[in-house]
């Protein structure tokens, strides 16, 4: 153990990366600190050099909370790099425990870190447990339920905010392969990465909530939905090539799905963008219509995406 460093072996570290989230940081620290657990506690916030509010409010807490570490960046690193450095830190200082919660995200049960970690205790082959909760858009809210933390094509993977694992699953050289790879997001790989390494559990109980709007996982253009389902299918790939036969790999699979993504697209948004030389040379209206059909889609959808790209090519 490095003498220059402090070392919490009992202690549940809660990671927050934040950026521009003056709106909400406040109310996602404030769900921590009102948790309930006789575990000790430690908030790791990752302000990834926010040009908002969001400093002054971090700071505020961190200087009433002696419980906060707060790290302002000199400057953006971006989502993925902000939330590796604070697990690097986390790993240095020897918290035993991880509970994930974005800076735009926060909790609803003040019980949850107490239920995650009993689970664990009662459950020691069992290094990685998430729970239920609630997506909020507007004004709007829903259940989202349990996950399977299948990652393939479409899978929407486990809810960052909810999920609370191991510190020993994470390493050094894990942190740089992901790194080098240079993903759209840190959560998706990584929990890819533990559902094949560990053992993991879901529990029903709603802990909470998870903000539906633009981000990385939630872009708004073309080009950026197409850019994720890509990314997807790359990250799908990688975990197939760490995990030789055991995440159903296809690339004939991904190939269609993408292709199909960007027709989808061309209609959806009217892009003209994203016509590309290999669509215009593999025009094939029949060849297009097996494609969508495959797809499960309804003849009127298929047959009017059709007839918009037909318009577009013209």
């Amino acid at each position: 153990m490095p003498s220059d460093v402090n070392w919490y072996p009992s202690m549940i570290a809660v990671c927050i990366a934040t950026y521009n989230h003056e709106a909400f940081i406040a109310q996602a620290i404030e769900s921590v600190q009102a948790q309930v657990c006789d575990e000790p506690i430690r908030i790791y916030i990752g302000d990834d050099a926010s040009t908002d509010g969001t400093a002054a409010i971090c700071a505020r807490y961190a200087a009433e909370d002696e419980r906060i570490v707060y790290v302002r960046r000199d400057k953006n690193l971006g989502l993925f790099n902000n939330t590796i450095d604070l697990y690097r830190q986390i790993m240095a200082e020897g918290c035993e425990s991880i509970a994930m919660l974005d800076g735009d995200d926060y909790w609803i049960d003040d019980h949850k870190l107490q239920l995650q970690i009993d689970y664990l205790r009662a459950h020691q082959e069992v290094g990685f447990v998430h729970t239920n909760g609630r997506t909020l858009s507007g004004k709007a809210t829903w259940t989202f339920g349990q996950r399977d933390g299948v990652y393939g094509l479409d899978s929407v993977g486990f809810a960052n905010c909810t999920v609370l694992f191991r510190t020993n699953l994470l390493n050094e050289n894990l942190l740089a392969e992901i790194e080098k790879q240079g993903f759209l997001w840190l959560d998706y790989p990584l929990y890819g990465v533990f559902y094949q390494q560990t053992k993991w559990a879901y529990l029903p109980q709603e802990t909470a909530v998870w903000r539906d709007h633009t981000s990385v996982s939630q872009p708004k253009t073309a080009g950026e939905i197409l850019h994720l389902r890509e990314e997807r299918c790359r990250m799908w790939k990688w975990l197939d090539e760490c995990f030789p036969g055991q995440v159903g790999y296809d690339a004939q699979k991904a190939k269609d799905y993408l292709y199909t993504q960007r027709l989808n697209l061309i209609y959806q948004f009217n892009d003209r963008s994203l016509i590309t030389p290999e669509l215009l040379k593999d025009y094939k209206p029949t060849l297009w219509k097996q494609k969508l059909k495959q797809k499960g889609l309804k003849s009127i959808v298929f047959y009017t995406i059709l007839q918009k790209i037909s318009l577009l090519f013209a």
